[in-house]
């Protein structure tokens, strides 16, 4: 009976055939790939060949792919290199006709495919560095191997290596197409798509089919919240009434704003480097503008014009924020303004300041403003005639005044104040 075959017990019961001995998995392997008969001696060129270009294999993988480049960190140079030397060390069996074992070296490179897929990263650099290594392989096989191994030798196992590398790039294509399989049917992975289609406008057909897919019944305005947490989160204890992206540093949340005060109350306990931003409610179509509000938000209080509070409400520095929607232009617009103000000794430029600046907000008389101001009301009426002076008729133009209340920094802090005055001391 043949040792493929099931077999009968005298009790009649079937016995399962014996598995096939692991040679068979590298016979089927030289096969495939075409692997010509070479000596020891000749193999042995082939493994010192081979174990030579791991390095480079490993560096152009880590080139090739974007993510890798930016972020290099050792453990995933030893993983790759493992994963280089294991293939090598394979075909070198293969080719000397010992007995191996593909399977594991297959289960590493279909891993390496589904990682690829679960992180949403393109196969396209991993396929090229792949691709470019073996052609390097290839050619020093030629080269390293020329008066020790016979020309048409070294021809079938140029070829046989092209075929093994296909193979192995068939078995990351496998890996990656079950990763995406595995985080298509993931709700945070859904939940994460979900907010970067919102943030990035996709179609409403494609929004309404994730919303669904996660039971998330999309609310007519939403409120964005973000904080920059210390490492990516997985578990972040958030209702399910709302959605979410923490699968980088900086965490996203789109929630109903009758959920915000919860919302930001469970982001203030993630492990964060800074406050949690929460906007105002907007329309679905309008949240990549409150994601940038969330940003300019971040910049205004790494630069002190906003306090860092643990929550920090865009609703509560909407002027900052208005005023610096485009820093640059603001600026300019600010030196342009305050430029009169040069005409003033360093030391009473602030004191010139907080009086035209509660002067255009209120319009109050000398006696009202020296009482908000804390100084004498003869002081006041001096700082209003030599700022007549200084701006001229320009502060009966209204739109020159709204601009300097602007360049001001109007309803925002008495501390004056959101610009340093560049040109002004």
């Amino acid at each position: 009976m043949s040792p493929t075959q099931n077999q009968m017990t005298t009790t009649g019961a079937r016995v399962p055939h014996p598995r096939l001995p692991r040679r068979s998995a590298s016979r089927q392997l030289a096969e495939r790939i075409h692997a010509p008969r070479v000596s020891p001696t000749e193999c042995a060129v082939i493994r010192r060949v081979g174990r030579g270009l791991v390095p480079q294999i490993t560096d152009e993988i880590l080139r090739q792919i974007a993510a890798y480049s930016r972020h290099p960190t050792q453990r995933r140079r030893d993983l790759i290199t493992k994963a280089v030397a294991s293939a090598v060390e394979l075909y070198a069996d293969v080719v000397e006709k010992i007995p191996s074992d593909p399977e594991t070296v297959s289960a590493m490179y279909f891993g390496m495919g589904r990682g690829e897929a679960l992180a949403e990263r393109s196969l396209d650099g991993f396929r090229a560095a792949v691709d470019l290594a073996t052609h390097r392989a290839a050619e020093a096989i030629r080269h390293e191997a020329e008066g020790l191994v016979p020309d048409d030798v070294r021809g079938t196992l140029c070829g046989s290596l092209l075929a093994y590398m296909g193979i192995l790039l068939d078995d990351v294509a496998r890996g990656y197409a079950a990763g995406v399989r595995d985080r298509e049917a993931d709700p945070c992975w859904i939940r994460r798509r979900l907010v970067r289609g919102l943030a990035g406008s996709a179609d409403p057909a494609v929004i309404g089919g994730l919303a669904a897919r996660v039971g998330w019944q999309l609310p007519a305005a939403v409120v964005v919240c973000s904080v920059d947490t210390i490492t990516p989160l997985d578990s972040v204890g958030l209702p399910q009434t709302c959605v979410w992206d923490t699968a980088g540093r900086r965490a996203l949340v789109i929630t109903d704003p009758v959920e915000v005060d919860a919302v930001s109350a469970v982001m203030r306990g993630w492990p964060r480097t800074g406050p949690v931003f929460v906007t105002v409610p907007v329309p679905l179509a309008d949240v990549p503008a409150a994601i940038r509000w969330t940003e300019r938000a971040r910049d205004l209080v790494e630069s002190g014009v906003i306090p860092a509070d643990p929550v920090v409400r865009c609703a509560d520095h909407h002027v900052a924020l208005l005023l610096n929607a485009d820093p640059t232009l603001s600026r300019w617009e600010a030196s342009e303004a305050l430029a009169p103000l040069e005409a003033f000794k360093d030391e009473h430029r602030r004191a010139m300041v907080r009086t035209l600046r509660l002067w255009l907000l209120t319009g109050a008389n000398a006696p009202a403003l020296a009482a908000e101001l804390g100084i004498h009301e003869h002081t006041v009426r001096n700082h209003k005639l030599r700022l007549r002076a200084a701006f001229g008729s320009r502060l009966q133009d209204p739109e020159f005044v709204t601009l300097l209340l602007f360049a001001l920094g109007a309803g925002e802090s008495p501390a004056l104040d959101w610009v340093e005055l560049e040109r002004c001391g």
